[in-house]
């Protein structure tokens, strides 16, 4: 029988159907996932050309004229199909809808929306059956023309449910476009819970990672990581922002061993990045040279490149990289803290200041990796005398990591500016817990102990300053003081006629050598050695002569001075000398003067004034009180004290001619401190701005019409056998061949 032309027709036509059916689905995830390579692939484009076949021998059947319409939509739903959005909406633009199907409208307004335009798309969905697909649709076109406010104005009144979250997710990218992440992550959430496609998770994903919750933006990351390459890359940036490094780099190389090329670069990229965290600068140069290879100069490449060349102090060719990357894209707020650490590192304090003034948004309090950033900034405040600043920034370095010693060390210095010294000392003790191979915090660190007497201390610390660095003129000065300090006059004096050959400039080496001669006169006295007792204080007052020629502002000479004077019984001289600089040591050693010349109310009168400016001070009270009763040895015996505290110390009554302690000046100086820096920059991880919209393109195929043909059966012509007898076969039929010999 021969098959009816209406039933070839439909049969082809469903074939046509379910092969649009079937593509649908890989078409729609292409736009969903941003993935426009899926409809290059083989089965996808095979499909394509099963549908051209089908269409093909389904129009040839059943194409009628009244049927131009339908073919032109059909055609156009193919060429869509195949990616030819232009020309499908073109085939359709050439019709006049006004008497046609609404489905046509439909399909018009979804090439619209394909071929961008928007106002004319939304005027065909408008004149469409509707339901939750147009809907969407409708909101997809406001929100490609970015006007956000009528797409949220029109959802308002709107809704598209069963459209597979893609409503609630096109919502919440429109409240990301007005700022509204926490309405945004919501919409999200509520996408999400409708399906929990790989496109919502990324999506909501970027935005916990804007907004600073990392850990949040991991979990969604991680979730779909395993099945998309796309979301494994961002899943293993995501870990580097938590500075999970050997994590992240486990994930980058995890994607490298797969089949898929897409993110090769990117991954090669990330491996520096980790590297660069755990410190494998090395590493970390090799794949940013491989990165380099696939990828083009972007800033995160560059600026992580100069990151490994500021780990290695190489600040010139760092700040090439920066300055480039600036030029390049002046928004980079990464390179502009590169840049300020290249300025640090050249001791352009200025420069690097006005740097990181441009980043300040990319300073972060809270993250503990912007420590290093924090010290250079605040020294580089500190060098340039803006001592507040630099106070406040290197407290938030503190703040960030306990145990950042240069933070500490800056506090002391600024602090021994201020002559906070008590402070000073507590900050430098700290920081000398976490770093004691710098021989200028252990020489600062005695200086202060020198400030409070505390010699015994103090003789540790010099000693280890002075073997970390025998050439630190400090240190050395200081290790000459507290020699004295613990009865070691003589190598005192060998130390300091040494450093004074060296350093005849330094003030403070004479005034210090004119101590212990001082203190060698006594000694020369107490035996009675008048001659070498008097060589002595010559020698002495020569050096402090020396120094207060080199140093004249320095007027607490004089009263070192005055000490020698009253030596030599020139009293007039030493009380002129005491005037000169009449702090509260001046007025105990005038005292002491006077007390020697038995004018014991003269004595007590300036012993008092300097009790008045010192009530606690231990020498004012124990001559104070020997002046009162008259008993000095007494005295000395019961109030020389062994504990390192003291404020005066064993030699000062040792070698005391009358049985007072006489106050000595010691001069020293700090050293400005500086550091090469632990230069360990924020990583510039990748942040993603794949923000689209998802439309449903739901296109259909529409049946041409049925056609009127003769529809009777074709009656079958029965035709009967006609059977040949051959004499002699007995009735059997056919043929029989002879046998051949």
């Amino acid at each position: 029988m021969a098959l009816r032309p209406g039933s070839v027709s439909a049969q082809d036509f469903g074939e046509c159907q379910k092969i649009v059916k079937d593509l649908l689905p890989v078409f729609n995830r292409a736009f969903e996932e941003n993935n426009p390579a899926l409809l290059r692939e083989e089965s996808y484009q095979r499909g394509i050309r099963n549908l051209q076949a089908a269409y093909a021998l389904y129009h040839k059947e059943a194409f009628q004229a009244t049927d131009s319409a339908q073919r032109m939509n059909n055609e156009a739903v193919i060429l869509a199909l195949s990616g030819n959005y232009q020309k499908a909406l073109h085939i359709m633009e050439e019709l006049d809808l006004s008497a046609q199907d609404a489905q046509l409208h439909y399909n018009r307004g979804l090439f619209g929306l394909l071929s961008g335009k928007f106002d004319q798309a939304r005027n065909d969905f408008n004149e469409s059956p509707g339901g939750a697909e147009a809907t969407l649709n409708t909101l997809v076109t406001f929100g490609k023309q970015k006007k956000y406010n009528e797409a949220v104005s029109f959802a308002s009144t709107n809704s598209a449910r069963g459209t597979g979250g893609k409503w609630n997710y096109n919502l919440g990218l429109l409240h990301k476009f007005l700022g509204q992440n926490e309405e945004a992550v919501d919409e999200i959430t509520t996408a999400i819970r409708q399906k929990d496609e790989m496109a919502y998770r990324l999506q909501r994903g970027d935005i916990l990672m804007h907004t600073g919750s990392e850990k949040k933006a991991v979990k969604d990351f991680e979730k779909v990581s395993k099945t998309h390459p796309k979301a494994q890359i961002r899943y293993a940036n995501a870990l580097l922002s938590l500075n999970q490094f050997g994590a992240a780099k486990a994930v980058f190389q995890t994607y490298l061993e797969s089949d898929d090329r897409t993110f090769r670069g990117d991954a090669y990229l990330g491996i520096a990045h980790a590297s660069y965290g755990l410190h494998q600068i090395s590493e970390a140069q090799r794949f940013y040279k491989l990165a380099s290879t696939i990828k083009r100069e972007t800033p995160a490449l560059q600026a992580g490149i100069g990151n490994t060349h500021l780990a290695k102090r190489e600040y010139q060719t760092a700040f090439t990289l920066f300055d480039r990357v600036i030029k390049k894209d002046s928004t980079y707020l990464p390179a502009y803290l590169g840049r300020a650490i290249s300025y640090y590192g050249q001791k352009k304090y200025d420069l690097a200041l006005k740097d990181f003034k441009k980043a300040e948004k990319a300073l972060d309090e809270n993250n503990r990796f912007f420590a290093d950033l924090f010290v250079s900034k605040a020294f580089s405040e500190y060098y340039l005398k803006r001592s507040p600043e630099a106070q406040e920034d290197f407290l938030k370095a503190i703040k960030l990591d306990g145990t950042r010693y240069e933070a500490l060390a800056g506090i002391s210095g600024i602090m021994i500016d201020q002559k906070r010294y008590s402070e000073a000392g507590q900050y430098l003790a700290k920081a000398l817990q976490y770093e004691q191979g710098y021989d200028l915090m252990w020489s600062n660190y005695g200086s202060l102990l020198m400030h409070f007497d505390m010699y015994k201390k103090g003789y540790k610390v010099f000693q280890k300053a002075v073997s970390l660095n025998p050439s630190n003129v400090n240190a050395q000065n200081g290790w000459g003081v507290v020699l004295l300090e613990n009865d070691q006059l003589d190598k005192a004096m060998t130390l300091y006629d040494s450093l004074v050959r060296e350093k005849p400039e330094l003030p403070f080496l004479h005034n210090n050598r004119g101590i212990v001669q001082a203190y060698i006169g006594n000694r020369h006295s107490q035996k009675h050695q008048v001659n070498e007792a008097n060589a002595r204080y010559d020698g002495s007052y020569e050096d402090f002569k020396k120094a207060m020629d080199v140093a004249p502002a320095r007027k607490f000479y004089n009263v070192n001075q005055g000490n020698v004077y009253r030596y030599q019984e020139k009293f007039d001289e030493a009380k002129l000398s005491y005037q000169t600089y009449q702090d509260k040591s001046a007025l105990n050693n005038t005292a002491v003067m006077y007390a020697g010349q038995q004018r014991l109310k003269e004595a007590k009168y300036y012993l008092g004034v300097a009790l008045q400016i010192d009530s606690l001070h231990r020498v004012f009270q124990y001559n104070m009180t020997i002046l009162a009763k008259g008993k000095q040895q007494e005295m000395m015996r019961l109030v020389a004290s062994s504990d390192e505290n003291s404020p005066f110390s064993d030699i000062g009554i040792k070698y005391s001619r009358d049985g007072f302690v006489t106050i000595y000046l010691y001069d020293y100086e700090y050293d400005v401190l500086s550091f090469p820096g632990r230069h360990y920059m924020p990583l510039p991880v990748a942040e993603y701005k794949e923000d689209y919209f998802i439309p449903e393109y739901d296109f259909k195929l529409v049946a041409y019409e049925k056609k009127k043909g003769d529809t009777t059966k074709k009656k079958r012509v029965h035709y009967h056998s006609q059977k040949v007898k051959l004499p002699g076969s007995r009735g059997k039929s056919g043929t029989k061949c002879p046998i051949l010999f």
